[in-house]
């Protein structure tokens, strides 16, 4: 499907057991979270306009939708210019600054960088060679060949088999109840650890040689041969590149033979019945800490 983009409200849970309806232009009451792009200008397009994809030296452009830009001019980005994220229930946030956004008395902080929600979409940004939608392994896993950077929710699997959302001293369990999806990583990854939901619903996981189990070992070595004889069979250079790059950044020796498998755990909907992670900010101070840059770290 065709990437779409739509202003339209959301629902969003929040303390006390509550959800709110959030309107596009508004505040963002929740984790500023998601998969990380960007609408650049770059003189090598006959646009000049282009969404980005990015880490450290790898970047990979798409046509910019001409609606979400229409939506960042109006929210008071420059030129539609600058980044964005879109959550695994495809909801579109950008940061607009406090001096220059129209809606800055509803917001949590009245200085820095606000989070702002502009709508959803649907569908898939075309990336050329980089599938943000591959199919998910219907038996087993699969290695995931898709962004293996910057490409989802950030999630965390507690010691006692929580849900939670972290970020830096901020830690925010998520408001339902994911015991097939904690299930599932424990079956592949033993201890707590991250995993990654994309804005499609897949799920992906970093596993350490060391962390797979004796009864897993086989299943895994079975999907990592089947992707590389698939991708040197078709000359797939840029998923042997990109799965290649995030083998080095987990490797303590820049090996990445050692590194930890970027393994594609399923989908969304075949857990849980489907249901979304969302994270409760508990604590107001958040708005502040995540407000004082443009840009999130994670």
């Amino acid at each position: 499907m065709k990437f779409e983009f739509t202003e339209e409200p959301t629902e969003v849970p929040i303390d006390g057991n509550k959800s709110v309806s959030v309107e596009p232009k508004q505040p963002w009451p929740s984790a500023y979270r998601g998969s990380r792009y960007s609408i650049v200008m770059d003189d090598n397009f006959d646009d000049h306009a282009v969404l980005k994809w990015e880490h450290r030296d790898l970047s990979i452009f798409a046509k910019a939708p001409n609606k979400l830009r229409q939506a960042m001019v109006l929210i008071g980005k420059s030129q539609g210019l600058g980044s964005f994220r879109i959550t695994a229930t495809g909801e579109v946030l950008t940061k607009v600054k406090a001096s220059t956004y129209d809606n800055v008395d509803q917001a949590p902080i009245s200085e820095g960088w606000v989070p702002v929600y502009l709508g959803k979409c649907r569908g898939e940004i075309d990336f050329g060679s980089v599938d943000t939608n591959p199919k998910p392994p219907t038996n087993g896993v699969k290695v995931w060949t898709s962004f293996p950077f910057n490409h989802g929710e950030r999630w965390s699997v507690s010691s006692v088999g929580e849900l939670v959302w972290n970020w830096r001293d901020y830690r925010f369990v998520s408001a339902f109840d994911h015991s097939d999806l904690v299930e599932r990583y424990a079956a592949y990854r033993p201890n707590p650890g991250r995993l990654y939901i994309t804005e499609h619903g897949h799920v992906w996981v970093n596993v350490p040689h060391n962390d797979v189990l004796p009864d897993k070992q086989a299943e895994i070595g079975e999907a990592v041969m089947a992707w590389k004889t698939d991708a040197e069979s078709r000359g797939d250079a840029t998923t042997l590149r990109l799965v290649n790059r995030r083998l080095v950044a987990t490797s303590r020796s820049e090996d990445p033979a050692d590194g930890q498998l970027p393994i594609h755990l399923g989908h969304l909907r075949d857990f849980d019945d489907g249901v979304i992670p969302k994270p409760i900010v508990d604590d107001q101070s958040y708005f502040l800490a995540v407000g004082q840059y443009e840009q999130v770290w994670e």
